[in-house]
């Protein structure tokens, strides 16, 4: 209502102030009402980005969602596998190359889920009650490896035969 013509030019990217971002991968999602604005914000996107795309506000909620899983819940993920480290007095540090291996193996498969690996989805019930174990007490932490553990083996046996665990 408060103008005329309106776009939205939305990079799906996490920022920070401590770190440079180089823009040529990230991609832009841009939406007008005018085809001529439209056109405008390809073009400066295209100016930034290899990767420009037109988007509407309902395909822009769903990048929302999806950007949340995959940015802040895995971050909180590594956060709990550090809380996870702290009665060891091991660093952060030892769980950097696994990390990088994972996002590498999601990047390179075709679908993240060819690439999960774990006790839930070998059905290694031993190794899972173990864990929950270690976990004790803590409610908050083991509704969490539950929960996982639970929707990766839901997700894994679409294409495994592996035994429930």
């Amino acid at each position: 209502p408060y103008t005329a013509r309106y776009g939205v030019f939305y990079p799906m990217q996490t920022f920070s102030k401590e770190r440079e971002t180089d823009f040529d991968d990230i991609p832009i999602f841009v939406e007008a009402n005018h085809t001529n604005d439209t056109e405008r914000l390809q073009e400066l996107a295209g100016r930034l980005s290899t990767k420009v795309y037109e988007a509407t506000s309902e395909q822009r909620k769903y990048l929302h969602l999806a950007a949340v899983f995959a940015c802040n819940f895995v971050n909180h993920l590594y956060a709990l596998g550090a809380e996870a480290l702290a009665p060891t007095g091991l660093p952060f540090d030892v769980l950097k190359p696994l990390i990088r291996e994972t996002a590498g193996k999601a990047l390179a498969a075709a679908s993240p889920a060819e690439a999960q690996t774990g006790p839930a989805v070998r059905g290694d019930r031993e190794t899972l009650r173990r864990h929950l174990e270690i976990i004790g007490g803590d409610a908050r932490l083991k509704t969490i490896y539950e929960l996982l553990s639970e929707d990766i083996w839901e997700i894994s046996k679409k294409t495994s035969h592996a035994p429930k665990p």
